[in-house]
């Protein structure tokens, strides 16, 4: 029999942070950050964590595009579409397989279904995606906020976002048939270039050079629009010597132009933000200080940096490509293939969501049900339900309690590339890779090219981060350079430094702790390293 006292107590951290925790289905299973790592790169709040994964029932299975690898065209670009890189661990390699072994041979049907997939994914989703997103931001006839708006009580809110989840996740739903369509044009693609010169030295420069300029990319909006209104202000070093809070003051209560692009662009984009998967993580509309940050920085650096970015024709492009190509590929690749693959980069950034949780998480702090907004994600969806039915049980805001006070250190937890079963423990951020030593002073890592360039310059200049979200773009116009640890090859952070033109290395294991600011650097994409010479 406890002590009153001792009533905090009723959980031990082992049991919070494993609380959540799901079954294996066998004693050893191999799990993968792969991909997922770029929109959740720490923990998940506990809310989100239950309703994003438990309605769609988890992604169990998910390795299944991959069994073929590495023994077709397909397989083979898939994995550097998601990994960013070639896989050799030998466990994935023998599952792979085993499961290609004991798959069984396609009937016509299931090849045929196969085929129609594909050629829906490459043709018709992208088209989807850009209706239903018209639909959803430019029209507004789909919000499903507006209509919980109306609802005066938490219950009330909370039963109606139950149900119309599968409304809200409409703009998901396009997004992995979209990542498909950019993963088979990358292939096709490719294909054509490999094709024209076995082991060809200049196949990925001459790739990336191709899909890049892509202006219909949604994300390359933002950093384009911030650069707009650091253009338009009119006393450019009055604004700049402003504090953050004065800036955005200035912005958000005046009508000249500049004030006028500033509240459109948080109209347009201010749902989005860091970590926006996770709506525990405040939108630019809710704090819209690390886009002026950015607008001040614009400021700061010389009149090239508000020029915007002028794309590259087709025939731009053409011209510089350095691969041998025969007059009908030339004609192939002009007409047809290069500008069919640049919609379909674009079209991938549109599938995104967030807002309806901070709308229920106000009305249950007004109702007396919860402390504070942010306590709303420390809560589970059972937890959730009982409040709003009116369980004022004292135990659930205890486990709120205890679980924000291990939310830190969990969520500075990293797991290996492969995570293998039945323990799957993280291993802690400075037990990173070490770093390869050239000589006493320098140190050199290797990636996968996304953006072709050389620069020299220091970290900061040069961005080495673990993983970028849409929450980065707009420190992206600042950069001479982007190095990170995880992301494929049609990963936000990929796609964004082919459109800037920024050069970048993805799949750089270890590169956050081998690099300090302060230090000298050298990234070189035909080489495909990163070295500190200072």
């Amino acid at each position: 029999s406890r002590p009153v006292t001792n009533l905090d107590n009723s959980y031990t951290d082992y049991e919070i942070m494993h609380e959540l925790d799901s079954s294996h289905p066998s004693e050893f299973e191999i799990c993968s950050r792969t991909h997922w790592g770029e929109n959740f790169p720490g923990a998940s709040s506990w809310i989100v964590l239950q309703w994003f994964w438990g309605n769609r029932g988890g992604f169990s299975g998910g390795f299944d595009f991959f069994y073929d690898y590495p023994t077709t065209k397909g397989s083979l670009e898939m994995v550097l579409s998601m990994f960013g890189h070639h896989i050799d661990d030998k466990d994935v390699l023998q599952l792979f397989k085993e499961k290609r072994l004991a798959k069984k041979k396609s009937s016509l049907y299931g090849k045929l279904k196969m085929v129609f997939m594909a050629i829906d994914s490459v043709l018709f989703s992208p088209t989807k995606l850009i209706k239903l997103k018209t639909q959803m931001m430019d029209n507004k006839k789909h919000s499903v906020v507006h209509e919980l708006q109306r609802l005066s009580t938490a219950k009330d809110i909370w039963k109606a976002l139950s149900d119309k989840f599968f409304d809200i996740s409409k703009d998901t739903r396009f997004h992995g048939p979209v990542s498909m369509s950019a993963t088979l044009k990358n292939m096709v693609l490719k294909s054509v270039l490999e094709s024209a010169l076995p082991n060809n030295p200049d196949m990925d420069s001459d790739y990336n050079l191709m899909v890049s300029s892509c202006n219909d990319v949604i994300s390359a909006e933002v950093p384009n629009s911030l650069r707009e209104i650091a253009k338009s202000i009119r006393d450019k070093q009055w604004f700049r010597q402003l504090s953050d809070e004065e800036a955005l003051q200035v912005l958000q209560t005046g009508s000249d132009e500049s004030s006028q692009k500033f509240r459109y662009f948080l109209d347009r984009h201010g749902h989005r933000g860091y970590r926006e998967f996770d709506p525990m993580y405040h939108t630019w509309k809710e704090n819209p200080i690390p886009c002026v940050k950015t607008i001040k920085g614009l400021l700061l650096g010389n009149e090239s940096q508000l020029e915007p970015k002028v794309a590259k024709s087709v025939d731009q492009v053409m011209e510089e490509l350095k691969t041998p190509l025969s007059f009908i590929k030339k004609l192939l690749i002009r007409k047809v293939l290069l500008p069919w693959s640049r919609r379909g980069v674009g079209y991938r950034e549109l599938s995104k969501f967030r807002e309806c949780f901070r709308l229920l998480s106000k009305q249950m702090v007004r109702e007396g049900l919860i402390p504070s907004a942010d306590s709303f994600f420390y809560l589970t969806v059972n937890e959730v339900e009982a409040l709003c039915s009116g369980d004022r049980d004292p135990l659930i805001l205890t486990r709120v309690r205890q679980r924000r006070r291990l939310y830190p250190q969990m969520d500075k937890y990293k797991f290996e590339e492969f995570i293998k079963g039945p323990e799957m423990k993280p291993r802690n951020f400075e037990d990173r890779i070490i770093p390869p030593v050239l000589s006493s002073d320098m140190v050199q890592m290797k990636g996968t090219p996304v953006s072709n360039g050389f620069v020299k310059a220091r970290p900061g200049d040069i961005l080495i981060t673990y993983s970028t979200d849409i929450g980065w773009s707009p420190y992206f116009p600042l950069l001479s350079g982007i190095i990170t640890e995880i992301g494929g090859t049609i990963s936000h952070g990929a796609v964004i430094a082919r459109e800037y033109g920024i050069p970048s290395l993805i799949a750089v294991e270890g590169a956050c702790r081998a690099f300090r600011t302060g230090d000298i650097c050298l990234l070189d994409t035909k080489t495909q390293t990163i070295t500190k010479i200072e």
